[in-house]
């Protein structure tokens, strides 16, 4: 691992997802290694949607992208999504990341993102190379898993997990550790309508 220039900050833009789903969460990557399936599991304390990844940005940018944030949000209502289904990037033959799939306002969902990919390219951050694809990385597979996917995923493949509002978007700060990356929520941005 580099080491960060001083007054460097790695960051993100995310929505945090509520315990009670958290734990749901939780307990189905905890039957989904009992089931066989070897990942590196994100920690439930880590898992969030994220929006847009920023990388290594300057400490004094910070407050030029709470604007850009509090903007965008300025702009959308709450809304809300559920977590249902679980899937794989980039496919079945070669499976890297685990996620869990979100239905419900996926329109409200993407405008939300193109808007803030819109508002922050207008700032100076590149936008986005790859389709938006709203999801909750459950874990990462540091080699490939075999058939063992494709023979446990179907059972899952309409299970719903638990739905959540969108009432703000954050800005994180990620340092990454040994034992895993710890989340700083250094801006929030409530959606318009929110208390």
């Amino acid at each position: 691992m580099k080491p960060r220039a001083s007054g460097v900050l790695r960051a993100f833009v995310a929505v945090q997802i509520p315990d009670d789903l958290l734990k749901v969460l939780a307990a189905v990557q905890a039957e989904l290694g009992r089931r066989g399936l070897q990942a590196r599991w994100t920690r439930p304390e880590n898992l969030h949607l994220t929006l847009k990844f920023l990388g290594d940005i300057p400490a004094d940018q910070v407050e030029t992208v709470a604007t850009a944030l509090r903007a965008v949000a300025a702009e959308h209502v709450l809304f809300e999504l559920t977590a249902e289904g679980i899937g794989v990037f980039p496919g079945m033959r070669r499976p890297r990341v685990l996620w869990a799939g979100l239905s419900g306002a996926s329109n409200a969902l993407v405008r939300l993102q193109q808007d803030l990919d819109n508002q922050l390219e207008a700032v100076g951050f590149s936008r986005e190379a790859r389709q938006f694809h709203g999801h909750l990385t459950l874990g990462r597979f540091a080699e490939g898993p075999g058939s063992r996917v494709a023979d446990v995923l179907p059972a899952y493949a309409a299970q719903c997990f638990g739905s959540f509002k969108v009432r703000e978007m954050v800005l994180f700060q990620s340092d990454l550790r040994p034992r895993g990356a710890v989340y700083t929520a250094l801006v929030r941005a409530p959606l318009r309508g929110t208390t």
